[in-house]
């Protein structure tokens, strides 16, 4: 008995010493990581922009305006710089931008590849005449652009217009559909123009060449997504055949609203 109670005070004392042990290795390894930490950080400091940051910009939106809102400056730590916040508040920033892919070469540099929307029509307001400056691209998203547009087709929409921004709905979405499928090499003949969203039953689109224009509506115009196209590829498809008929010379108005019928009027109607 006496034995045993010699035994713990010795006993309690080792492992109190173990846990000493164990508390000062944990501390060093603590401040050994931050040390680690800190030189580490220091090597990703941003001190020459031109030489550590690689920038693939357009011809719209240059680089140092992609560097500037990305707050990409000299000081800057890249290791602390939240860059998928970044990329994604740079993008509702500037919708001129379609993507933008960052790419970090550790520690301390950086390669940025930004994508530019490209227009493929104007966009204009009925009851003005002069250009508004904006554009959309193939998915609906309208941004502002006014260099190398002037031979583009353009959406004429009614007031309140689509802001800088946002996607394109309804009729306006429907217009730059039209624009699009006679953009398509077995449509080409059907050169828009312009496209006249204000009436609720049709569309009314003025063609090249002849100056024609069109009514024009089909099953599913006004559903989301891909849905509709396919009555509008029959439509577009009447209006070809009707338009190689003899009876097309003179014609000023064609009417394509009614399913596998054309209608044609010589004179000029408004």
């Amino acid at each position: 008995m006496k034995a045993n109670k010699i035994e713990q005070p010795h006993r309690a004392r080792r492992v109190l010493a173990v846990a000493v042990a164990e508390a000062i290795v944990l501390a060093a390894m603590v401040v050994g990581f931050g040390k680690l930490r800190d030189l580490y950080l220091e090597q990703c400091v941003l001190k020459d922009v031109s030489a550590q940051v690689s920038i693939k910009s357009g011809k719209m939106v240059k680089a140092d305006v992609i560097a500037e809102n990305l707050g990409l400056k000299p000081g800057v730590n890249l290791a602390k710089i939240d860059f998928k916040h970044g990329r994604e508040d740079l993008l509702k920033r500037i919708p001129t931008l379609r993507s933008v892919s960052i790419t970090r070469h550790l520690p301390d540099k950086l390669s940025i590849t930004a994508e530019e929307r490209i227009p493929v029509a104007k966009m204009g307001l009925r009851g003005r005449r002069e250009p508004t400056g904006r554009v959309v691209d193939e998915e609906g998203v309208v941004f502002p652009c006014l260099r190398g547009t002037q031979l583009l087709p353009t959406i004429v929409e009614t007031s309140p217009a689509t802001a800088i921004g946002n996607k394109l709905k309804e009729r306006s979405l429907s217009a730059l559909r039209l624009i699009l499928a006679c953009r398509e090499p077995k449509n080409s003949e059907l050169q828009v123009l312009n496209v006249d969203t204000a009436k609720p039953d049709y569309l009314m689109a003025t063609l090249g060449g002849s100056y024609a224009r069109v009514k024009i509506t089909w099953e599913g115009i006004d559903e989301p997504g891909s849905h509709g196209y396919d009555g509008l590829a029959a439509r577009l498809s009447n209006l070809k055949k009707a338009m190689h008929t003899e009876a097309a010379i003179g014609v000023k108005l064609w009417n394509a609203t009614m399913p596998d019928k054309i209608f044609a009027d010589t004179e000029r109607t408004n």
